[in-house]
């Protein structure tokens, strides 16, 4: 068995027999994504025999295939291109899970590879017939959790994984009351706050209704290699997790209160400024309001009661501070000119012009002359004038005089008339002015994989021109 090290925290507060019988509850699941050289049958068949489990190839991209501790799958993963798989495993026991991990991360290395594009995730549970796990999992503090989790462990092992897109830090907590101040806090009521609840932070508690967590942290290029640290990781969460619900640690402590305190501070400078306008142009003088492109100040004053929502949002959760914001009265619609925009959780409904823009998503947007990398685009109408890089782009529409760099496309039904230089394209109606590079990869799903397979056949070469049918072609199958 391979040597590793637990966090030292850990270390210091339970000994060897509580380590073992907290691992022992846990209940764990995988998913790999990585690229190989062999069909995603041949793959799931070595996969198959290396760890004694049924693997079903499925065809169609994050199916709803059902899997458990004896049945896993293997589909497409087309975020990455036509190469590119996911294996799923079903949740298993920790002691099967852990040999079961190892074995897949070793295969990975010697017969595929991985890059930035691959993520590796992990579910955790518990045994529901273990006496010892007092609280149900479903019924978790996330406050707690949150205040507690040592994400710097992870960041020091995978730093490649901070300020990720898809795995954002779960260190955000507001007030549920965004525009409370809280001062002197000397004991946490945790329905008082606001913690991530989105799938892409580094643990996603929307799977908490499903009876676990899942965890986003890890994955990046040659993360296969990477077996101690991953083993270390999964092995501090769990016993974290373990920590918090078998009743040891799942009281506030000083420090819980003290990190919470630390949080309100920075966040109450900003929300104290948002009860009058005048306030806020003092505490933000470079951000520039207006009202209908007019900055009078008794337009600011009638309608700042209608814009603060979206100006907080801009301020706090975007980290905007300089900026030019208009809110026209006609149309509702917010715009935002030279501003830059760097992990935020969700930019929507807002007019970007002139914007440069990292790490954050973006909903509802008319997007111009700006510049967008490492986001996530969602639909969006990208008008003119914006170089979109290393993101995904989903449900958008997309003019000409744009461009689109090393990015996945998924527009179903929608306009893309620019520029696609890499990347991989699944969906969407190319315009007269798009033009992909050599480099793009165009995603192919089942039906057309076996059409082509039909087509190219040498075999059948004499027959193409005469039999054409779809019907005839299947035949082959």
């Amino acid at each position: 068995m391979e040597k590793y090290s637990l966090n030292p925290i850990m270390e210091n507060n339970i000994n060897h027999f509580d380590k073992v019988n907290a691992l022992s509850a846990a209940v764990i699941g995988f998913e790999f994504e990585f690229f190989s050289g062999l069909t995603r049958g041949r793959t799931a068949e070595a996969i198959s025999k290396l760890v004694d489990k049924k693997v079903e190839v499925i065809n169609k991209y994050h199916s709803k295939f059902p899997v458990s501790d004896k049945t896993f799958k293997i589909e497409p993963d087309y975020s990455g291109g036509n190469n590119m798989v996911e294996l799923v495993t079903g949740p298993m026991n920790y002691s099967e899970a852990i040999p079961v991990m190892i074995k897949i991360l070793k295969w990975i290395g010697e017969n595929g590879y991985t890059t930035d594009r691959c993520a590796f995730q992990f579910s955790v549970s518990f045994d529901k017939n273990r006496r010892d796990v007092k609280i149900p999992i479903r019924e978790l503090d996330r406050l707690k959790f949150v205040l507690g989790m040592d994400e710097n462990l992870v960041y020091s092992k995978f730093g490649n994984r901070a300020n990720n897109v898809y795995t954002k830090s779960i260190k955000r907590v507001v007030p549920r009351n965004r525009y409370m101040v809280l001062e002197n806090i000397s004991s946490i009521d945790p329905k008082m706050y606001k913690v991530p609840g989105d799938k892409y932070y580094g643990a996603n508690f929307e799977k908490l209704d499903n009876g676990y967590i899942e965890f986003r942290y890890l994955g990046g290029k040659d993360y296969e290699k990477k077996i101690t640290p991953i083993r270390e990781i999964v092995d501090y969460i769990v016993l974290y997790l373990y920590d918090i619900l078998s009743g040891r640690n799942s009281k506030y402590t000083k420090d819980d209160v003290q990190k919470l305190q630390g949080m309100m501070d920075d966040y109450k400078k900003v929300s104290k400024c948002f009860s009058n306008p005048e306030l806020f142009l003092r505490y933000y003088p470079d951000f520039h309001i207006f009202v209908d492109l007019k900055g009078y100040d008794e337009n600011l004053k009638t309608y700042f009661p209608a814009i603060r929502d979206k100006i907080f949002d801009l301020v706090v959760e975007a980290g905007v501070k300089d900026c030019f914001f208009n809110y026209d009265t006609s149309t509702g619609r917010f715009q935002v000119k030279d501003a830059r925009i760097r992990n935020a959780m969700d930019v929507c409904d807002v007019d970007l012009v002139g914007c440069d823009v990292k790490s954050s998503h973006l909903t509802r947007c008319n997007i111009y002359n700006s510049k967008v990398k490492k986001s996530i685009l969602k639909e969006s109408y990208v008008v003119t004038g914006t170089e979109i890089s290393d993101s995904k782009v989903e449900n958008c529409q997309v003019d000409v005089l744009n461009k689109i760099k090393n990015s996945y496309i998924n527009c179903p039904d929608k306009t893309i008339n620019c520029d696609i230089d890499g990347g991989v394209f699944v969906e969407g109606i190319l315009g007269d002015h798009s033009k992909l590079s050599k480099d793009t990869e165009k995603a192919k799903n089942w039906n057309v994989i076996r059409d082509e397979r039909f087509v190219t056949d040498s075999r059948l070469k004499d027959l193409n021109f005469e039999y054409k049918s779809s019907k005839f072609g299947n035949m082959n199958y």
